[in-house]
């Protein structure tokens, strides 16, 4: 585990965080290079097009945690912030108080509940390394990187999309079994990540900006 939680429960938050600055471009319909219409089918490069040109960016969000280990879905609300080229941030505002930062190669978790600040190096996890390399290849627009660590399929038009990514390499597999991206155009609205264990994790993205 890491910071005591499951790895997916980490692997949702980098997800948020670092899929929050292609929101922002959801509202720019330049998003999208090649000048397609919203009905035309599009390909991988393409979507990834559309969020490469990333910048400042604050979501909100709210996550729907689904465990073995719950009665019910845990559902958390908060706050996500992205600042060029590798800050990102969830802050966890309800039911409880929550803080994780990723800083370069550090993440660090802050918990009013807990009462713990902890600080890892993602050279420590090479799964999770793997996880958040790939997708700042997808802010970048460097899909042969994000390829080279993840089979991905590719799903419907402009209008409404659903990209899949499944981790090539088993320090991927051991902590996420699939990564599920919705949206239309250039906009994300919604991620859901499965754990190899069958629990999952979905998060909507508020579609306002916050000031």
């Amino acid at each position: 585990m890491i910071f005591g939680m499951k790895p997916v429960s980490l692997i949702v938050m980098m997800a948020g965080v670092l899929c929050a600055a292609g929101i922002a471009l959801a509202e720019d319909t330049r998003a999208l290079s090649d000048g397609g219409r919203p009905g035309e089918s599009l390909t991988v490069e393409q979507l990834v097009a559309s969020v490469r040109n990333s910048r400042e960016s604050t979501r909100s969000f709210e996550e729907a945690i689904y465990s073995s280990l719950l009665d019910k879905p845990l559902i958390v609300r908060g706050v996500l912030r992205f600042t060029p080229p590798s800050r990102l941030e969830k802050d966890v505002q309800e039911p409880y108080r929550e803080r994780y930062l990723v800083e370069g190669d550090r993440v660090t978790f802050e918990s009013e509940r807990r009462h713990v600040t902890k600080t890892i190096s993602l050279d420590d996890y090479p799964g999770l390394r793997g996880f958040v390399d790939a997708f700042r290849a997808t802010l970048a627009g460097d899909v042969a990187r994000l390829t080279q660590a993840y089979d991905t399929s590719l799903d419907g038009t402009r209008r409404k999309w659903t990209l899949w990514l499944y981790p090539r390499d088993q320090a991927g597999k051991s902590m996420v079994k699939s990564i599920e991206l919705s949206g239309s155009e250039g906009r994300i609205d919604m991620i859901t990540v499965y754990n190899p264990d069958g629990d999952r994790s979905v998060m909507t993205l508020s579609q306002e900006r916050i000031p």
